[in-house]
């Protein structure tokens, strides 16, 4: 018999944010080849307000939709604006899709229930597997470090949910460690990476199709991202080879913090008078994000910390090589055959291994590259690990 899973996520694609959570929605789509899955996906309440108010656009996402063949619901839960509501989302997310969760029950009857990210989605998992007494995976997608350290209420309930399901899965060693600290560490601690879609992350049909002096990067326009870094690095760069050009892809989230944090380093970027060589493209969809990867030279994650770094792998796919910084994920991807890691925060040291990868492209097989990712990162392989998971859960391993 199929297994019926319930997929527990706020991070998945919607007609109001079509890319947020795509690793959720990449890795579901690849498990509907062993089993069945229905999704639910709270996003915050949000009563008739100015459109100037963020949380106005979430009353546009409909009640259910179908995304890419996969049934979705969207229940709404109250949370706060900034992190007013922190110590109670969890509760309030559990209350908000209590009676969703009921009613799907009654036409599917779920085997087991996988929840992404360990607060407040895995407690509200937690809480939802002993009500109907289902195993419960949860896997995360962020450190715990540093934010856990300063929030001792709701560090005790992500510990005790991380304790009560069966496997608590890792994207990578580093936020396996950071929830070991606090856990400990166990056989149910699981480490699988996101995935990539072989798919539509493909070689350019030609190589001189590439831009020898394009650096790319994709990901949210935002400190923590390094773009800050990235941005005074080209100031360098543009002084040793004054043809190089950076396309930054990413941005255009509905949240004010977001914007503010865009809204800055564009005007970086003015004061560092780097106009003609850097372009800021915003959110992008995949397939676009792909055309990208295979017009340029490089890609560059100079992230400040990063749980994973899923487009180092997307580029890989490209055959395009990657530069990154040692900051937790990129560890667990990059080498010296495919490109270099640097120390974070060190503009010298990015400058200098975005040179050397310009200088020497010819030291990257593309072949090889794309071998190596989807040797190593393939959604299919990704997905047949975790739904071995399922299957030790539901025959009552990890418990």
């Amino acid at each position: 018999m199929t297994p019926k899973v319930l997929v527990l996520s706020r991070n998945y694609p919607s007609n109001v944010m079509a890319l947020v959570g795509l690793w959720v929605e990449g890795l579901t789509r690849s498990l509907s080849r062993f089993c069945e899955l229905r999704v639910v996906s709270p996003v915050p309440y949000s009563p008739p307000l100015p459109k100037s108010v963020s949380y106005g656009h979430f009353r546009r996402i409909p009640q259910r939709d179908r995304v890419n063949g996969i049934e979705v619901s969207y229940p709404r839960f109250l949370t706060g604006p900034s992190r007013m509501l922190d110590r109670v989302n969890a509760t309030t997310y559990y209350w908000g899709v209590r009676g969703a969760i009921a009613r799907l029950r009654r036409e599917f009857p779920f085997d087991m229930i996988h929840a992404h990210f360990g607060y407040p989605d895995g407690v509200a998992a937690a809480r939802l597997g002993r009500r109907y007494r289902v195993p419960v995976l949860i896997t995360e997608h962020a450190p715990w470090v540093p934010w856990m350290e300063g929030a001792p209420a709701i560090r005790a309930q992500a510990v005790r949910a991380s304790r009560e399901a069966a496997f608590h899965i890792v994207g990578s060693r580093y936020v396996r460690a950071t929830i070991a600290r606090f856990t400990g560490d166990s056989d149910r601690l699981r480490t699988i990476p996101i995935g990539v879609d072989g798919q539509l992350f493909v070689l350019p049909p030609d190589e001189t199709m590439r831009d020898p002096d394009r650096i790319l990067y994709v990901g949210r326009i935002h400190t923590i991202k390094g773009v800050d870094l990235l941005l005074r690095t080209m100031t360098r760069l543009v002084e040793r080879r004054p043809s190089v050009r950076l396309t930054l892809v990413g941005g255009g989230f509905i949240y004010r913090g977001y914007q503010r944090q865009e809204d800055a380093l564009r005007r970086l970027a003015g004061e560092l008078r780097l106009d003609g060589h850097v372009e800021f493209l915003g959110g992008c969809p995949p397939a676009e994000v792909a055309q990208w990867m295979r017009r340029s030279a490089v890609l560059v994650l100079p992230s400040r910390a990063e749980a994973f770094g899923a487009v180092l792998v997307e580029a890989l796919a490209c055959g395009t090589p990657v530069v990154a910084t040692r900051c937790g994920g990129p560890e667990d991807v990059v080498n010296e055959q495919v490109g270099h890691l640097v120390p974070s925060d060190d503009e010298e040291a990015l400058a200098g291994a975005i040179e050397d990868v310009l200088a020497h492209r010819d030291r990257y097989d593309p072949d090889q590259l794309r071998a190596y990712a989807l040797e190593n990162f393939s959604w299919e392989m990704i997905a047949r690990r975790t739904f071995d998971l399922y299957e030790a859960a539901m025959s009552g391993e990890g418990r």
